[in-house]
């Protein structure tokens, strides 16, 4: 459970260069998040979970953020097509900018960006273009996350005295892609006045749990 205190606030741009704060969804309940576009499994797999979520809903005052961990290959086109691709039209926004620009929100929110050069952000990036241009996107629920080999955990998560603002991943293996790609990956809810209420790390979501917690949410006076 997230201190139980009033989310820290910023000012991004969305996919369609449109300012975005958490101020601007105050009345709604948030659920946020932190993907690159050119991820091939844990970030469709949490915006699929997130947009079934919604779905079983099936109500007004819901919304959801998905803020970049990629400053390289997350473009406003390709958050416009990961919009589209995950179903997030109509109530998501993905929120974008350099790395000057969300490194305050990385780490007021313990976020580790990926570390790829932007050579390989570049080449990932391309290959999820060609994959979304020769491939229909699945029905809402539908995931197709693959397990990671098994791999030792960075150096990092054996530091006694961490660094906290370092931004360095410190977790379990997530993605096929390497180490380099590896990034924080749970779900923030935060409620209708702006406070953070329940994270939820991507081997806990589901569906049916997430949108029960929506629910309790949206029931608050």
């Amino acid at each position: 459970m997230p201190p139980r205190e009033r989310a820290y606030d910023f000012r991004l741009r969305d996919q369609d260069g449109r300012p975005a704060s958490l101020a601007d969804e105050r009345g709604k309940v948030l659920v946020m998040t932190w993907i690159y576009t050119s991820c091939r499994d844990l970030c469709p797999a949490e915006g699929s979970v997130i947009a079934d979520a919604v779905k079983r809903v099936a109500a007004p005052g819901v919304a959801a953020y998905a803020v970049s961990v990629d400053t390289v290959g997350d473009t406003p086109a390709r958050a416009r097509d990961w919009i589209r691709f995950r179903h997030w039209d109509g109530y998501g926004r993905y929120l974008l900018g350099t790395r000057a620009q969300l490194r305050p929100v990385w780490e007021h929110y313990g976020i580790a960006p990926i570390d790829a050069t932007p050579a390989e952000a570049r080449a990932a990036a391309a290959g999820a273009d060609q994959y979304r241009a020769t491939n229909a996107p699945p029905p809402v629920g539908v995931t197709f996350y693959q397990r990671p080999p098994k791999r030792p955990p960075p150096p990092a998560s054996e530091e006694q005295y961490p660094d906290t603002q370092d931004l360095k991943y410190r977790g379990r293996a997530r993605h096929v892609a390497g180490l380099d790609f590896e990034h924080s990956a749970y779900v923030l809810l935060i409620d209708r006045r702006g406070v953070q209420r329940v994270g939820i790390p991507f081997e806990q979501l589901d569906a049916a749990s997430l949108a029960r917690d929506i629910r309790v949410l949206l029931a608050e006076r």
